[in-house]
């Protein structure tokens, strides 16, 4: 009998004093700013971020980018 184990990648939304914030989480990082939102899916988790980003007047940092 197989024991797969699925491995989910979230992406995270921050918002810190200055900047909406996404992150790839690990699960294990400490993220200063308010946690907002994880998604599963990156291009709804950039949009939703961008969206708050703009809402809000605030720049949008992309920590996933450096991830790709």
């Amino acid at each position: 009998m197989s024991t797969k184990t699925t491995q989910v990648v979230l992406y995270s939304i921050y918002v810190e004093q200055s900047a909406v914030v996404l992150y790839l989480d690990n699960g294990s990082d400490y993220r200063p700013g308010r946690f907002v939102s994880s998604q599963a899916d990156y291009p709804v988790a950039y949009e939703f971020a961008l969206e708050l980003a703009q809402q809000k007047g605030l720049k949008l940092i992309n920590y996933v980018e450096e991830f790709s």
